[in-house]
């Protein structure tokens, strides 16, 4: 779960968190006491349990790809697929499409609305998404169950979509269905916004998009009280303890494409280096200079691993002393670093994913043109621009000792007319670390308290970061929604 809180976040240190908020809940029952205990009595049946199950597994039995290169909505056949999704979803949940209105937007994008009865409160949003990555014909063997199966084991539901993110989907659905059985109605207006082409395929988003502009268009700027939105999925056991871990902050995302370009000739009379000769020590010299890992106040990390050192019932001792003496922050980080995961927290990552370069079948001719993609999960201290000027810094004393022109990002940094090649860098997919929503907010006391109800009060509710920024973000700032 992905939480934004609409207000504007607070500093570390600032002693009111709660000024100017409503006294309002997330939500006020007719009868809580009775709503709840129902609900947690139903989600415990083992036939409700199966029920959500196979919900969940003829969901993903409907293959909802999104590929790249897919044409335009409407126009590309393809997207009929996601005609059957809608309908499978009015059928599963006859009550919920009775109770709440529909608005199918741009023929796809589903805006749920649960009418509450004080229309003064802004709505609560939660979002998901139907579609889902393609599963190479190449990488069928290796499936335990085809990837489109959604078979269900008695425990789980294998194949695309089962977490990411249909799950989520159905989940936000057979809940707001448990509660209509109750009959239960909202005092806060509800909304979920469920997109169709969150995992990419095209050059900009057409439905999340879409949805952000009908919601800004319905609530105005700063009209929705918290935003829900996919993420760490379920109860994680950390330390011995359980742990609900709603993510607060999401790191940013940017491609960086180095293209070197030189002269061609034939291989019989090769130089020393060819363009990609070349493009392999540029991406050397990228690899031995990674971003520096740390871990400030501004990183929900921090909050975690203090909840953790606090909380926890088996965390090591030395660990729970080095999370919580200010002084031995060079070992929580070597802690931090001892695990790719637990790495990817506190840095900016970097990886080299496609590499490009000659003709194939081609080995006597010498290539004029190659070109590697490295990919970047920015974290919340740093941005774009830091990480454009972290190329320069890197690249240009390289360009200058081959003799080549480099021009970053629409900028001519080194440029000669003597120059015997020109490296070219160029950003895609720019979109900035979020903000990062305040952890002391009382909002996040109305989640946290929702989820100690819900899965028991020996579960630690903590603040983390996300570090899979999702591609297509309409915006980020939350007033938008």
């Amino acid at each position: 779960m992905r939480i934004i809180i609409s207000a504007p976040d607070f500093r570390d240190g600032e002693a009111d968190a709660t000024r100017g908020l409503p006294d309002q809940p997330l939500f006020q029952s007719q009868h809580p006491s009775d709503v709840s205990n129902i609900n947690l009595d139903l989600f415990k049946d083992q036939y409700y349990r199966d029920l959500v199950a196979r919900r969940l597994s003829g969901a993903v039995q409907i293959p909802t790809v999104i590929a790249d290169g897919i044409g335009e909505v409407g126009k590309d056949p393809r997207w009929g697929i996601f005609h059957s999704f809608t309908q499978y979803l009015r059928k599963t949940f006859p009550i919920l499409h009775d109770r709440l209105s529909l608005e199918v937007i741009n023929q796809h994008a589903l805006l749920y609305t649960w009418q509450g009865s004080n229309p003064k409160l802004k709505p609560l949003l939660f979002m998901a998404h139907s579609d889902v990555v393609s599963a190479p014909e190449s990488t069928l063997e290796r499936w335990t169950y085809p990837p489109f199966s959604g078979h269900y084991d008695g425990e789980y539901i294998w194949g695309r979509g089962s977490e990411d993110d249909k799950s989520n989907l159905i989940a936000i659905l057979s809940a707001i269905d448990a509660l209509i059985h109750c009959d239960f109605t909202p005092t806060r207006t509800v909304l979920v916004s469920i997109g169709f082409d969150e995992e990419g395929g095209l050059d900009q988003s057409n439905g999340a998009r879409y949805l952000a502009e009908r919601i800004l268009e319905t609530y105005g700027e700063d009209g929705i009280e918290l935003i829900f939105d996919e993420g760490i999925a379920g109860i994680e056991e950390h330390f011995g303890t359980e742990f609900a871990l709603p993510a607060t902050a999401e790191k940013g995302y940017l491609d960086v494409q180095i293209t070197i370009d030189t002269t061609g000739g034939h291989s019989s009379t090769p130089p020393d280096h060819t363009c990609i000769g070349y493009l392999a020590q540029a991406i050397n010299a990228i690899e031995a200079s990674p971003f520096t890992s740390r871990l400030t106040n501004k990183n929900p990390t921090t909050v975690y691993l203090k909840i953790a050192a606090l909380h926890s019932k088996n965390m090591p001792l030395s660990l729970r002393k080095a999370i919580l003496d200010p002084s031995s922050s060079n070992e929580v980080l070597n802690y931090m670093d001892s695990s790719l995961e637990r790495r990817a927290l506190v840095r900016t990552s970097t990886a080299v994913d496609i590499m490009r370069g000659g003709e194939q079948f081609l080995a006597n001719a010498l290539p004029e043109t190659a070109y590697a993609v490295v990919n970047h999960r920015i974290a919340v201290e740093d941005s774009i621009q830091v990480l454009k000027d972290y190329y320069i810094r890197i690249l240009s004393p390289l360009t200058k000792k081959w003799g080549f022109s480099l021009i970053a990002f629409g900028n001519d940094i080194n440029n000669s007319c003597d120059s015997v090649g020109t490296v070219t860098l160029a950003g895609h997919y720019e979109l900035e670390p979020s903000p990062v929503s305040n952890h002391r907010d009382v909002r996040f006391t109305w989640l946290a308290d929702t989820l100690q109800a819900v899965f028991g009060k020996d579960v630690c509710v903590a603040p983390v970061l996300l570090t899979g920024k999702f591609m297509f973000r309409p915006s980020e700032d939350p007033a938008a929604y």
